[in-house]
This record gives structure tokens, C-alpha cells and sequence, in this order.
């Protein structure tokens, strides 16, 4: 299994992303938005998502997903990350304009 989360790389990202593969299967979940799921065997490219035919797969995929963290809390914990960030750089518009240096801190050892 392959587990991994992002929440952009600026301070401008609008949702969480995380990931989870096992097998074939590439779950995908944004917050606010429906997962995907990919079959990496019948799709290496990631062309055609297949959650629609899936649900079975989605629904254990998530449920896996669930039990490594709480997307809702570290897309909280991020965003106010983000502004912590913001703030320091002086604003928006001056954090906008570092480009890679503005990226989201990753997270604590708290978590």
C-alpha cells in the first residue's frame, strides 16, 4: 500500500488531495469533490476514472483512508497553516509572489 497526502504546493491551494494506492487500485480523494479511482493495470496512464463502476472498491478504499487520518482535520490543520503563513509574509499578494517558498509547511510531529 502506498499512502501519500498533499495540499497543493502554495498558498492559494482550494483542497486537501490524498491518495492511497493498493494493487492496481490509485484512490483518489479531494475534499468537497467525489474520489476517483483508477485501474492502474487497465489504465497506466490515468485516462479513465472508474468510481461510477466501482463503488465496492471506493467504498473499501475509503474506509482504509479513514484509518490513517481524518482528511477533514489536516485540511483544517493546512489551511490554517496557509494563513499562519500568509500572515507572516505580509499578506497574500507578497506570499504569492515568493512562488515555492510560500508552500504549505508539511505537518507537525503533532500529527
Amino acid at each position: 500500500m502506498i499512502y501519500g497526502s498533499d495540499h497543493g504546493d502554495n498558498a492559494g491551494a482550494v483542497s486537501g488531495a490524498f491518495m492511497l494506492r493498493s494493487g492496481c487500485w490509485k484512490y483518489i480523494e479531494y475534499m468537497g469533490f467525489a474520489p476517483e479511482l483508477v485501474d492502474l493495470a487497465a489504465d497506466p496512464e490515468e485516462v479513465e476514472g472508474c468510481a461510477a463502476n466501482r463503488p465496492d472498491v471506493v467504498a473499501q478504499l475509503g474506509a482504509r483512508r479513514r484509518k490513517h487520518l481524518d482528511p477533514g482535520a489536516v485540511d483544517a490543520r493546512a489551511f490554517a497553516d496557509q494563513d499562519a503563513l500568509i500572515a507572516r509574509f505580509g499578506g497574500r499578494e507578497k506570499a504569492l509572489q515568493l512562488g515555492a517558498r510560500g508552500a504549505t509547511p508539511p505537518p507537525g510531529p503533532e500529527g
